[in-house]
């Protein structure tokens, strides 16, 4: 099976040529990077780049994933967080989109002045760059993925792609982001499952039982799944997340191949290889 992790972050303690080890040992193909380095106490920013202070923003960089990207252009790929406050933000969405090896942008809306501009329309700008250069949009934006509805509305050519299902707290937050459904042109980004839904021991069942909401709602070629293994929170790892989904029986073979893979393959147009990567035969 081709599968493709659509979110790890690529980070100053993380080694690529280990990442790649544990992908070859899980069978994962590929890799989407968002690279991140850790919280600044100082800037409360979390990525490498630019601080903007007299606008209140901040401009990133990925320096790990591009290179590793160039390296590997075949196992990873990468997008990058543009700040919706930069008045250099539409330059900055076209370099994504002249970049070889990335392929889309991402905003991120959890501090609460951020979220009150996503909600009076701030982000526009972001959208119509996005847009203009034919780039998905990942989203950061716990418990108010409805305020992605005008944004999806105003570019129905631009896929929407809310991270980690919205982020929900509890089963009305979760139900909000299934009727974005209705929108053709948003996606769900299925990581963070047993967290998010109380599902502590594998094969996480409870988290399956949203998942297959998720399904019904959106439809198999919308659904994506991130392990964000270097952000997990519970008492499990990679090999977990993948594998509950993986090896369920509740899943048809057509939604695996879709959830690991098929998706976001197709909403970052890159293209499956021709030969999948396989580990070189050790002889004894």
């Amino acid at each position: 099976m081709d599968i493709v992790d659509s979110q790890i972050h690529l980070h100053i303690t993380l080694n690529a040529e280990e990442t790649l080890a544990s992908m070859n040992s899980l069978g994962i193909q590929a890799a989407v990077i968002d690279e991140f380095w850790g919280f600044d106490e100082k800037t409360g920013r979390g990525n490498p780049g630019i601080l903007l202070p007299e606008h209140r923003a901040f401009r990133a960089t990925a320096p790990g994933a591009e290179l590793v990207s160039i390296r590997h252009p075949e196992r990873f790929s990468y997008l990058l967080r543009i700040h919706h406050r930069d008045p250099q933000l539409v330059a900055g969405v076209k370099a994504v989109a002249d970049a070889p090896h990335a392929r889309a942008v991402r905003i991120v809306a959890r501090m609460e002045e951020d979220v009150k501009e996503l909600a009076d329309g701030a982000y526009a700008p972001v959208f119509a760059a996005a847009a203009d250069n034919g780039l998905p949009v990942f989203t950061m934006v716990p418990r108010v993925a409805p305020l992605l509805r005008p944004y999806a509305q105003a570019h129905p050519d631009t896929t929407i792609v809310v991270d980690h299902v919205g982020m929900p707290e509890n089963d009305a937050e979760f139900e909000d982001v299934l009727r974005l459904a209705d929108l053709p042109n948003v996606a769900i980004k299925w990581g963070h499952g047993p967290e998010l839904f109380d599902a502590d021991t594998y094969p996480f069942e409870p988290a399956v039982d949203k998942l297959l909401r998720v399904l019904d709602a959106f439809g198999r070629e919308r659904v994506m799944w991130a392990s964000d293994y270097t952000a997990i929170s519970g008492d499990h790892r990679w090999a977990d997340e993948l594998f509950s989904i993986r090896e369920s029986s509740r899943l048809s073979a057509q939604d695996k191949e879709w959830i690991l893979g098929g998706t976001v393959r197709k909403i970052l147009d890159w293209q499956r290889p021709a030969e999948l990567y396989t580990p070189p035969k050790i002889r004894h």
